[in-house]
């Protein structure tokens, strides 16, 4: 009885946590972009990444699968530890993005992405975390050498109550080869700020991503960084 309930403790704590776990394309932590590539069709990309925010250290990795320049599938898996709890937990997710117009024909795009969240709380076994919803909106800007995005969706997690998220990046090239990057997102009561620097080590094939962020919320504050690494059309 004890272990059971010892159990269901671990998982709901992991649910809170979970309804406050960032998604978005990267370099983003939490924003999707509506950029639709004109070679992205029957294409793969590859991204992984390490996160330190204050006492939490989490490592991820992703695999996208675009079916044409407007519809993809991308499957995420991370790994959380928090030192201070000696505390890990495992996520994974599964995302469906479709756009509904072309960035490069119109100088704007809009879609829809969907998402099933799963998790597995240290030593349990994997459930079903939660759903997700995303609206999202590019526009360009600069001639082509910046990128405005908005977001506006939901996320549900299991047994927890409905919360509203919004967030608003922006990019632009500054070098040959080097993009700045910011943004600024709302999930709950959580807030994120984050912002850093993308390099094309192969333009449109390799990427390299460095930046800082600091979450936000009603009792606690952290600060951290961000290092990720991207493959393209592969």
């Amino acid at each position: 009885m004890i272990n059971f309930l010892h159990s269901k403790i671990w998982l709901l704590c992991f649910l809170a946590l979970s309804a406050n776990t960032w998604a978005g394309d990267r370099p983003y932590i939490a924003t999707t972009t509506a950029v639709a590539e004109e070679d992205d069709d029957g294409v793969w990309s590859v991204a992984t990444g390490y996160q330190q925010l204050g006492a939490n250290q989490t490592v991820s990795g992703s695999l996208e699968y675009a079916f044409n320049p407007t519809t993809s599938v991308q499957i995420e898996f991370s790994r959380k530890h928090d030192s201070d709890e000696v505390v890990t937990e495992h996520e994974a997710e599964i995302e469906v993005k479709h756009l509904f117009n072309h960035i490069a024909r119109d100088g704007w795009g809009w879609g829809i992405s969907a998402s099933l969240v799963f998790a597995k709380p240290q030593d349990e076994v994997w459930r079903q975390g939660g759903v997700r919803l995303n609206i999202p909106y590019s526009l360009s800007l600069w001639e082509g050498e910046g990128l405005l995005h908005l977001n506006a969706g939901a996320i549900k997690p299991i047994g927890e109550e409905l919360q509203w998220t919004a967030s608003a990046a922006i990019e632009r090239k500054i070098l040959k080869g080097t993009t700045l990057f910011a943004e600024l997102a709302r999930e709950g009561e959580q807030t994120l700020l984050h912002s850093g620097v993308r390099y094309w080590v192969k333009r449109e094939k390799v990427a390299i991503d460095f930046s800082l962020q600091k979450s936000q919320g009603p009792n606690q504050s952290a600060d951290g960084f961000v290092i990720g690494f991207n493959l393209f059309d592969l």
